[in-house]
Protein backbone atom coordinates (compact mmCIF):
# COMPACT_ATOMS: atom_id res chain seq x y z
CA UNK A 1 0.00 0.00 0.00
CA UNK A 2 1.27 3.46 -0.82
CA UNK A 3 0.87 5.87 2.11
CA UNK A 4 1.52 9.60 1.75
CA UNK A 5 1.39 12.42 4.30
CA UNK A 6 0.71 15.91 3.07
CA UNK A 7 -0.64 19.30 4.00
CA UNK A 8 -2.96 21.83 2.47
CA UNK A 9 -1.59 25.23 3.36
CA UNK A 10 -0.89 28.73 2.21
CA UNK A 11 2.01 30.93 3.23
CA UNK A 12 0.35 31.85 6.54
CA UNK A 13 -1.42 28.78 7.87
CA UNK A 14 -1.76 25.02 7.55
CA UNK A 15 -5.33 24.26 6.50
CA UNK A 16 -5.33 20.45 6.67
CA UNK A 17 -3.02 17.53 7.33
CA UNK A 18 -3.79 14.74 4.87
CA UNK A 19 -3.12 11.01 4.99
CA UNK A 20 -3.54 9.22 1.66
CA UNK A 21 -3.58 5.43 1.50
CA UNK A 22 -3.68 4.26 -2.11
CA UNK A 23 -6.86 5.97 -3.36
CA UNK A 24 -8.34 6.73 0.08
CA UNK A 25 -7.66 10.18 1.48
CA UNK A 26 -8.11 10.66 5.22
CA UNK A 27 -8.51 14.25 6.26
CA UNK A 28 -8.65 14.42 10.05
CA UNK A 29 -10.60 17.37 11.33
CA UNK A 30 -7.48 19.47 11.65
CA UNK A 31 -7.75 22.90 10.09
CA UNK A 32 -6.63 26.42 10.77
CA UNK A 33 -9.65 27.17 12.97
CA UNK A 34 -9.74 24.23 15.33
CA UNK A 35 -6.01 23.39 15.26
CA UNK A 36 -5.38 26.71 16.99
CA UNK A 37 -8.31 26.29 19.39
CA UNK A 38 -7.53 22.73 20.53
CA UNK A 39 -4.43 23.89 22.34
CA UNK A 40 -0.93 22.57 22.75
CA UNK A 41 -1.89 19.42 24.68
CA UNK A 42 -4.29 18.17 22.00
CA UNK A 43 -1.88 19.02 19.18
CA UNK A 44 0.76 16.98 20.96
CA UNK A 45 -1.72 14.11 21.36
CA UNK A 46 -2.55 14.26 17.63
CA UNK A 47 1.18 14.06 16.87
CA UNK A 48 1.59 11.06 19.16
CA UNK A 49 -1.38 9.32 17.52
CA UNK A 50 0.05 9.98 14.07
CA UNK A 51 3.35 8.40 15.15
CA UNK A 52 1.46 5.35 16.49
CA UNK A 53 -0.40 5.04 13.17
CA UNK A 54 2.84 5.25 11.19
CA UNK A 55 4.49 2.73 13.52
CA UNK A 56 1.66 0.30 12.84
CA UNK A 57 1.69 0.88 9.09
CA UNK A 58 5.48 0.66 8.81
CA UNK A 59 5.57 -2.89 10.23
CA UNK A 60 4.32 -4.35 6.93
CA UNK A 61 7.14 -4.15 4.35
CA UNK A 62 4.52 -3.95 1.59
CA UNK A 63 3.57 -0.46 2.81
CA UNK A 64 5.49 2.37 1.15
CA UNK A 65 5.37 5.53 3.31
CA UNK A 66 6.16 8.82 1.58
CA UNK A 67 6.60 12.17 3.30
CA UNK A 68 8.29 14.94 1.36
CA UNK A 69 11.25 16.79 2.87
CA UNK A 70 9.29 20.04 2.61
CA UNK A 71 6.22 18.70 4.43
CA UNK A 72 7.98 16.93 7.32
CA UNK A 73 8.98 20.04 9.30
CA UNK A 74 5.53 21.60 8.78
CA UNK A 75 3.71 18.58 10.23
CA UNK A 76 6.24 18.23 13.05
CA UNK A 77 5.86 21.91 13.95
CA UNK A 78 2.05 21.94 13.82
CA UNK A 79 1.68 18.76 15.91
CA UNK A 80 4.45 19.57 18.41
CA UNK A 81 6.68 16.68 17.38
CA UNK A 82 10.44 16.55 17.79
CA UNK A 83 12.44 17.66 14.76
CA UNK A 84 13.11 14.60 12.62
CA UNK A 85 10.39 12.44 14.23
CA UNK A 86 8.94 11.59 10.80
CA UNK A 87 12.32 10.98 9.14
CA UNK A 88 12.46 7.34 10.26
CA UNK A 89 9.42 6.45 8.14
CA UNK A 90 10.94 7.37 4.78
CA UNK A 91 13.70 5.42 3.04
Amino acid sequence: MKIQLGVKANSDVVRNILIQMDDLILKPSINNDNLFLVGQENRTKMGENLIKLLDTLSVDIMNDIEISERVMPIIERELNMENGALKKYVP
